[in-house]
C-alpha cells in the first residue's frame, strides 16, 4: 500500500520574523534565585524570537529574554512554545503597546526573512 505525501502547509505568522544574531540571556526561575543561560538569538519578531542555546528548556516553561536592541536591552516574559534540536521558540507575553512598538522599530533595521 502506497502513502500520499500530504502537500506542504505554511503557517500563518501574525507577525513578519527578522534576521537577528545577537547574544540573548535566558533567565529561568526555578526556586528563590533564577539562572541565567546564553542563547543566540535566530529571528525576531514582535510576537516573539527563536533563540538557539545549549540549556535544556522545557516547552511551556515561562523565561525571561534579556535582548539587546540598538535603543537599549528589552527584559521580556516569554512561553517556551517549541524546540527543535538547540533551537527554541519563544512567544512574548505579557506585552504592552509601548514594548511591541519597541520591538516593531527595532525590526525595522533588520533583514525580514518571514
Amino acid at each position: 500500500m502506497f502513502r500520499v505525501k500530504q502537500p506542504f502547509v505554511s503557517v500563518q505568522r501574525r507577525f513578519p520574523r527578522f534576521q537577528f544574531h545577537e547574544s540573548i540571556k535566558i533567565g529561568i526561575t526555578q526556586g528563590e534565585m533564577p539562572t541565567y543561560a546564553e542563547g543566540r538569538g535566530v529571528d525576531l519578531a514582535e510576537g516573539g524570537a527563536g533563540v538557539t542555546t545549549g540549556s535544556k528548556l522545557q516547552i511551556g516553561d515561562t523565561v525571561h529574554l534579556l535582548i539587546p536592541l540598538p535603543e537599549g536591552g528589552l527584559r521580556v516574559p516569554a512561553y517556551v512554545r517549541y524546540q527543535y534540536g538547540s533551537e527554541y521558540g519563544f512567544e512574548f507575553v505579557a506585552l504592552g503597546t509601548t514594548e511591541r512598538e519597541y520591538i516593531r522599530e527595532a525590526c525595522k533595521s533588520l533583514m525580514r526573512i518571514g
